[in-house]
């Protein structure tokens, strides 16, 4: 407050605050929260309770597209009007600890998700430069080469996975299962060939069959099939339908943009714990306050971000490294 500055609090911060096994120290963090006299928080305008997290920024900012925002600067600028409150702490996480000691179970059993999600998620299993027309002259294996194929990728699933969970073979065995059980129940009919499991495929998750074109590289579509999925959540986040967000350009958000810098850019890493997976959503704040406080590794991160993305390192504010709380308080 001296030095004229307030914390912003987002649902990843309270996420890492909560998802920890010490009831009585969660229930000290929460009561330091709504102690708090000045804070700021993330919030979408229709969400009368509860923080923002990187899927409310993703819709601020497609909301600030649709309304006709047309560059990085302009809809990062409308979406922070759209997504900051500020208030004191009770405002921001409520008056009622009880409500934060019924949601920790929730929070501690998405962390086996929140793994596999950054241990699987930079997982290659084919080639993404080939294009549709290439793919389509392939034909789909027989079963006994499918099985071993699976079993391959299993395998890679599985040596990806622990680096994730430190090593816990039963864990990064259950994530791998889990990804081989997901792949399957994507296998084609019989009788299909291999454009149509590409159509089928990219078809449901927002890409129309008129964008799957022979000369498209399978990596490119591959992009806007996430991205599109990413605009079905921002449609039940806003309350508009598909059909209104679904041509928004990806090159419009911000968070998008940055995160897929990050994931181009970053170090290499031996171990890939859920923790990575935070980090990457809270550096998004970086384009929406005045100085965002980060680890090494992260802080290393968004050099390489800055240094390749000068259009990015104009969206974001100044970062700094720092290894516990009392480097917050240090005057600059």
């Amino acid at each position: 407050m001296d030095q004229r500055r307030v914390p912003l609090l987002s649902w990843h911060h309270l996420e890492e605050l909560l998802g920890g096994k010490d009831d009585a120290c969660a229930a000290d963090r929460v009561a330091s929260l709504q102690a708090m006299p000045s804070m700021a928080w993330l919030r979408l305008p229709q969400a009368k309770e509860g923080l923002g997290s990187i899927v409310d920024i993703f819709a601020a900012e497609v909301m600030a597209a649709c309304e006709g925002h047309c560059d990085l600067a302009t809809v990062r600028d409308r979406a922070r009007s759209l997504l900051l409150m500020t208030g004191d702490g009770r405002h921001a996480i409520g008056k009622h600890g009880w409500v934060w000691e019924a949601v920790r179970p929730v929070i501690r059993s998405r962390q086996d998700h929140v793994t596999a999600v950054a241990s699987l998620g930079s997982m290659q299993t084919f080639d993404k430069t080939q294009t549709v027309g290439q793919l389509s002259k392939m034909y789909i294996a027989d079963p006994a080469t499918i099985r071993v194929k699976l079993s391959e990728i299993h395998q890679q699933a599985f040596q990806q996975a622990l680096r994730g969970t430190d090593g816990d073979k039963v864990k990064a065995r259950a994530i791998a299962d889990d990804f081989i059980e997901r792949t399957l129940a994507m296998g084609p009919p019989p009788g299909s060939t291999v454009r149509d499991l590409l159509v089928a495929t990219l078809t449901s998750q927002g890409v129309d069959e008129t964008e799957i074109r022979d000369e498209c590289v399978i990596g490119d579509l591959m992009r806007l099939a996430y991205f599109r999925s990413l605009l079905r959540v921002a449609a039940e986040v806003t309350g508009r339908s598909f059909a209104d967000l679904k041509y928004v350009s990806m090159g419009l958000i911000p968070s998008f943009a940055i995160e897929e810098a990050i994931q181009a850019h970053r170090q290499p890493r031996e171990k890939l714990p859920g923790s990575d997976l935070h980090d990457r959503h809270l550096s998004v704040l970086a384009a929406y306050c005045d100085v965002l406080y980060v680890d090494r590794r992260t802080s290393e991160d968004l050099l390489r971000v800055r240094r390749k993305e000068p259009i990015l390192s104009a969206l974001m504010g100044e970062v700094r490294k720092a290894a516990d709380f009392e480097a917050l308080l240090e005057k600059r």
